[in-house]
């Protein structure tokens, strides 16, 4: 957000160049721990039940990257659970408050701050029992590339669990936000730079065939998918006006539970879709 050629301690000189050094600041910001915001915990549960129950049936002490760590909301209680977790995330904050957490919690994690694209290229093939990219690569231009480095340095018989971010998602917030101009690229395309409050972003979306596709045509069993965040969300999420789990008493949060259990009907109607996948022996 900083004007090109722009360098610290200059003086900015005009209006425009101040206004674009305060955007730079206000979207600098340390990030919110999601470890500990009430919707991301509601959310980090639901996944941790998914990822642990399948983790269960290979052994302990699995080698587990975590593809865009972030804060650690994920990485730090399977560290806790026993496996050895590599996390990556380019955010350097963010990664300073993984290993408080980590510290906190008592574990170990090695955490590399790289871009994910380019840490990825230095794992060997095999590298890891299983891989978690939790709500990461629908940001990620380079999309196809990382879901191949993900199959790759999966072992064989290894599992990996990675979100998707649904065609529904998107098609809803633009419309409750009005944003009608980006429905017929949301439609027509499965990926491109949408509006988010005053900016243009890069997304990533797909429908349940091209989910599914995704992995057999890589030559992967898909296991099963589930839907994230059915009916609920938070923030500028389209579904938060239904419900936000972050508002709710725990005798609430169990029965919403029981919305993201009839999934069957319901998987592309939510934040995000959880794709568990296995690798063939």
């Amino acid at each position: 957000m900083i004007a090109r050629g722009y360098t610290k301690g200059e003086n900015m000189g005009t209006p425009v160049l101040a206004l674009l050094h305060r955007l730079h600041r206000r979207f600098s910001r340390v990030p919110v721990d999601a470890s500990r915001q009430p919707a991301e915990l509601y959310y980090a549960q639901i996944y941790l039940e998914h990822i642990t129950r399948h983790l269960s049936e290979l052994s302990d002490g699995l080698s587990i990257l975590s593809a865009g760590c972030g804060t650690g909301r994920l990485a730090v209680p399977l560290a806790s659970l026993g496996h050895q977790v590599t996390g990556i995330d380019y955010h350097h904050d963010s990664l300073r408050i993984a290993k408080q957490n980590l510290n906190t919690a008592g574990v170990q994690a090695q955490l590399i701050e790289a871009d994910l694209v380019k840490a990825l290229k230095d794992f060997n093939d095999k590298s890891f029992d299983a891989v978690t990219a939790i709500e990461s690569l629908y940001v990620i231009k380079e999309y196809e590339e990382v879901m191949d480095h993900l199959v790759r340095i999966v072992r064989p018989g290894g599992l990996l669990f990675i979100t998707h971010r649904p065609r529904y998602f998107y098609l809803a917030r633009a419309l409750t936000q009005g944003h009608y101009d980006d429905i017929p690229m949301i439609c027509r395309d499965n990926d491109g730079e949408l509006r988010k409050g005053m900016h243009r972003t890069y997304y990533h979306w797909e429908t349940r065939s091209q989910i599914e596709q995704t992995y057999t045509s890589r030559g992967l069993t898909l296991l099963s998918l589930h839907g994230i965040g059915l009916c609920s969300g938070f923030e500028s999420d389209p579904l938060t006006a239904v419900c936000d789990p972050g508002n709710l008493s725990a005798e609430r949060q169990r029965v919403l539970r029981q919305v993201e259990d009839c999934d069957d009907d319901l998987v592309m109607a939510g934040r995000y879709v959880l794709a568990i996948v296995k690798k063939p022996g």
